[in-house]
């Protein structure tokens, strides 16, 4: 269990680790068993020890009766119930209207020491000008027929998350980008030629990023069966876990063996991309191209 000493701080890892270290508390107990002695729910129980968007922090009385039932020793006590109170502070992208699994991934982005991104069909998002992120976000959005409100308040919720990577300086991304995304003109010409420097600009920070294209000349390799993932490492929590988002439904999985298998995926794409110099070579090439 997480000590004193590394508590963590950001509310998106305190629900994620107080969700683990509740599901470790019940041991082989049953949910209806530990449900019906705390008099609660075995759903409420469930969510509790779910960190991710379904996740639900418990209330006070409900906490203190659930490890009291677990025989819980009261300086423990005290420590989980602190982790609790960090658990429910509100992030600043809270009251927006965003999708829960978009806020647990900013909280969890916002708290990474390492995240490792690859995308086969646009810029990453931290890397996005505002007027790439305003014309990828008005296409995905309309079928939902999003209004210029919504998509204004969307944009500006990137912009937001790439304002605080960039005064953090922090976590290090690694991202991988396949040479499609690089000459999709998203946006027309001009914008993609913006896009395009701010990602050359970016790529000079070799302390938060390391920049790699997948050029079309790899041919087949390891990712060619997804459009893109994330993996996120929160040291302080010794949590990893993976992100897929999707048009309805945003996944995350911090199983071992689906980490592990993503990881490798990640590390065929390095090894078949190329080096950071390379990349921005090729990215060059193309802003030239669009300049003609």
């Amino acid at each position: 269990m997480t000590s004193k000493a590394t508590q963590p701080q950001a509310p998106t890892v305190a629900r994620w680790v107080l969700a683990r270290e509740l599901r470790s508390l019940r041991g082989d107990r049953s949910f209806t068993g530990v449900a019906k002695a705390i008099r609660s729910q075995g759903s409420s129980l469930a969510r509790w020890e779910s960190g991710k968007a379904d996740g639900q922090v418990p209330g006070v009385h409900s906490l203190e009766r659930l490890l009291a039932h677990y025989e819980v020793a009261p300086e423990e006590t005290a420590r989980i119930m602190k982790l609790r109170e960090t658990a429910r502070t509100p992030g600043w992208w809270q009251g927006r209207d965003i999708a829960k699994p978009y806020g647990t991934f900013i909280g969890l982005e916002a708290a990474a020491s390492d995240i490792s991104a690859y995308e086969a069909q646009i810029i990453p998002g931290l890397l996005q000008s505002e007027a790439y992120a305003r014309a990828v976000t008005r296409a995905v959005s309309a079928p939902d027929r999003a209004s210029a409100d919504d998509i204004a308040d969307r944009v500006a919720i990137r912009m937001r998350r790439q304002e605080e990577w960039l005064e953090r300086r922090a976590p290090h991304l690694w991202a991988i980008v396949a040479e499609s995304a690089l000459r999709s003109l998203v946006g027309g010409p001009g914008i993609m030629r913006e896009q395009l420097q701010r990602v050359l600009e970016l790529s000079e920070e070799q302390d938060m990023l390391a920049l790699q294209v997948l050029p079309f000349s790899t041919g087949a390799h390891a990712a060619m069966e997804i459009s893109a993932f994330t993996l996120l490492d929160v040291t302080e929590a010794g949590l990893s876990t993976v992100y897929l988002e999707g048009p309805t439904a945003d996944i995350f999985m911090d199983d071992p063996q689906d980490v592990t298998t993503y990881r490798r995926s990640f590390e065929h794409l390095r090894k078949a991309a190329l080096n950071s110099p390379d990349s921005r070579a090729l990215i060059t090439e193309i802003v030239e191209g669009l300049h003609a």
